[in-house]
């Protein structure tokens, strides 16, 4: 079997969902988290975790979705979508 090569970039998703940076940063900052740590800490996860989240290397599971979207005030599929191709 042969090896899968490593990448530098984002790993690409099957299903191609991420955060929408923008409107999650719009309902963050009404909830005075202005910072990745004050985000991160709010949701339970690490910075390192958020930021991933940010940029796009990283998706969240249902469940930290759902934690996310309700600790903003809002849903799942407001604070997610299908990455452009």
């Amino acid at each position: 079997m042969e090896a899968t090569p490593k990448t530098d970039g984002p790993s690409p998703k099957a299903d191609g969902v991420r955060l929408r940076v923008e409107v999650y940063d719009a309902l963050a900052e009404k909830r005075g988290l202005a910072s990745i740590t004050a985000q991160a800490e709010r949701h339970g996860i690490g910075r390192t975790h958020m930021s991933h989240l940010r940029s796009g290397r990283k998706t969240a599971g249902l469940p930290l979705a759902m934690r996310m979207a309700a600790d903003l005030g809002t849903s799942v599929e407001a604070l997610f979508g299908r990455a452009e191709s």
